[in-house]
C-alpha cells in the first residue's frame, strides 16, 4: 500500500502519528475485499496516533438500492442493513487475527451507532441539508459532482437529487471526520480519488462558499488515497 495523494495533511504529518485514522467503507465499493480490508488495516496500526476506527456506510446505501433497484423503502433498507452486517462480520473475522494488543485499537462503526455518537453529525447535518434547500448555488454543485461522479448510466433529475442525499449525510464526514466516545478521528484513507474530495478541500480552506465554511466545525478532516 502507497500513498498516491493527501489532501489537508502531507505524508511527514502523516508519518508522524499525528491523527487517529478511521476507514469508511462503501458497500457499493467493489475495492473493500476481504485481503485489501487486512492490508487497510495493517497499514492503519501502524500510521496511526492510538487508535483505529472502521465505519461502515451501510444504512445510507439504502438509497442507492432504492434509485438504482427500484427497490421500496422497507426493502432497501434492510439490504442495506443486511449487507453491513456481513462486513462487519470480516472486519471482526480481521480483527481477530491480531494479537489483544493491536485489537484493543480498533473500534467497528455501523451508520445508526455513528449517527447516535457522533456530536458533530447530530449539530451539522441539519447545516448541511439546510444549505443543499436554501443554497441555489451550493444545491447545483452537489447534483453536477453527482452526475459527474455517477456515470453508469444515466439518470433522472429527481434520480440525482436522490442520490445527493448520500452525500449530504456523509458531508460532515469527508470535512470534519469523526468523534465518538472521546476519541477524534481526524484522518482517513481511502483507495481512489474522486471529486468530492477536491470540493471539500477547497471548502475546508474557505476558497468556495465562505458563509458556510464559516458555521462548520474548525476541526477539519486529513485525507490520504491509499492503493
Amino acid at each position: 500500500m502507497e500513498i498516491r495523494k493527501t489532501f489537508n495533511t502531507t505524508k511527514k504529518e502523516i508519518k508522524s502519528k499525528k491523527f487517529n485514522i478511521f476507514i469508511g467503507i462503501s458497500l457499493g465499493n467493489k475495492w473493500f475485499t476481504k485481503e485489501n480490508l487486512r492490508e487497510y488495516l495493517n497499514w492503519a496500526l501502524k500510521n496511526t496516533k492510538d487508535k483505529v476506527l472502521f465505519l461502515i456506510v451501510d444504512k445510507i446505501h439504502a438509497i442507492n438500492y432504492k434509485i438504482r433497484n427500484k427497490y421500496n423503502s422497507i426493502r432497501a433498507l434492510k439490504i442495506a442493513l443486511k449487507n453491513g452486517k456481513k462486513v462487519k462480520k470480516i472486519i471482526l473475522e480481521l480483527v481477530s487475527e491480531l494479537p489483544k494488543e493491536k485489537q484493543n485499537k480498533i473500534k467497528i462503526l455501523r451508520w445508526e451507532e455513528y449517527e447516535k455518537y457522533d456530536k458533530f453529525y447530530k449539530k451539522y447535518a441539519k447545516i448541511i441539508y439546510n444549505e443543499f434547500e436554501t443554497n441555489s448555488k451550493f444545491k447545483k454543485q452537489i447534483l453536477n459532482l453527482m452526475k459527474k461522479m455517477i456515470r453508469d448510466r444515466e439518470f433522472s433529475e429527481e434520480d440525482y437529487q436522490n442520490f445527493s442525499k448520500y452525500l449530504l449525510e456523509e458531508f460532515i464526514i469527508l470535512y470534519s471526520g469523526i468523534n465518538y466516545k472521546f476519541n477524534s478521528y481526524k484522518f482517513y484513507i481511502y483507495p481512489q480519488d474522486i471529486l468530492i474530495n477536491q470540493f471539500i478541500e477547497k471548502l475546508q480552506q474557505g476558497k468556495v462558499f465562505k458563509e458556510l465554511n464559516k458555521k462548520l466545525p474548525k476541526e477539519k478532516v486529513a485525507l490520504a488515497i491509499i492503493n
